[in-house]
């Protein structure tokens, strides 16, 4: 039986329940529908035992992938690094100098980046001189933890809501 097929057996066994709501007598039929409700519950916790277990199962999975993922991370960065140093060393001995080496060549681009030494007074003087297009200027920001403190403490804050959940673990 599905979890779904069990939930609703058990709702049709409580609908096929008979007693008096105005006396909360018991019909002659209420035994049988107890034990088929034991017999119910008995499968949906089964069921449950089984979903728990494959939920267990997927986080033990997503835990060793994980651990795999930051092993084979941390070896791709020990291979980045090793890569960097020996570009370095072939970067020194070239001197600058386009060099075919028969299965490789080694060779040089320019490029240029631009360093910010002083952001306050290069903002000042873009701003100053029309170049409002060249800087960003962040919105502001609401710090949750500082604002959640706030509410927490019956400050009526428009445009925030105190949201409680219920969140369901398994261990």
């Amino acid at each position: 039986m599905k979890l779904y097929e069990v939930n609703a057996a058990i709702q049709s066994a409580l609908d096929r329940l008979d007693f008096d709501p105005e006396t909360g007598e018991i019909g002659e039929n209420t035994e049988a529908v107890l034990e088929e409700l034991d017999a119910l519950e008995m499968e949906r916790d089964r069921i449950l035992e089984y979903i728990a277990m494959v939920a267990l199962n997927i986080r033990s999975d997503a835990a060793a992938l994980k651990a795999e993922e930051e092993r084979l991370s941390k070896r791709r960065k020990a291979l980045e690094r090793k890569e960097e140093k020996i570009i370095s060393i072939l970067d020194r001995e070239c001197g600058g100098e386009k060099k075919d080496l028969g299965f490789a060549t080694v060779s040089y681009r320019k490029s240029d980046s631009l360093e910010v030494i002083d952001s306050a007074k290069a903002c000042a003087w873009l701003h100053d001189n029309g170049h409002n297009d060249c800087v960003r200027i962040k919105p502001p920001e609401v710090i949750k933890d500082e604002v959640k403190k706030l509410v927490k403490n019956d400050a009526k804050i428009p445009g925030v809501k105190l949201v409680i959940k219920n969140n369901c673990s398994l261990k």
